[in-house]
């Protein structure tokens, strides 16, 4: 269950969650039309976002960019695996979410 959660006049503010669907990255298109209590994904629209709380949907951003990285020394490793060594796989050092907050 969660502890704290932000409510919308839309919304009942009973906050059990017993279902969650998840997309890295911008999550509108791949959760349209999924049925679940809690989205989490990098970002929405707008209006995709107020179709969600709308319809009974409470939905968790945690940025487009930081949603993503995380895989990333995984898809790595599993393309190495997936070519047999055979080519080489390289992870910047240096990229990082373009988005700063100041």
């Amino acid at each position: 269950m969660i502890q704290e959660c932000v409510t919308y006049d839309a919304v009942d503010s009973d906050c059990d969650v017993s279902s969650v669907a998840v997309c890295a990255g911008a999550g509108s298109a791949v959760l349209s039309g999924v049925q679940a209590d809690l989205f989490i994904t990098g970002e929405m629209s707008h209006h995709d976002l107020l179709n969600a709380v709308h319809s009974g949907t409470s939905v968790l951003l945690c940025e487009h960019s930081n949603t993503e990285r995380g895989f990333l020394a995984v898809l790595r490793q599993q393309l190495h695996a997936l070519f047999d060594g055979c080519v080489e796989v390289c992870l910047s050092t240096r990229d990082r979410d373009p988005v700063v907050i100041v």
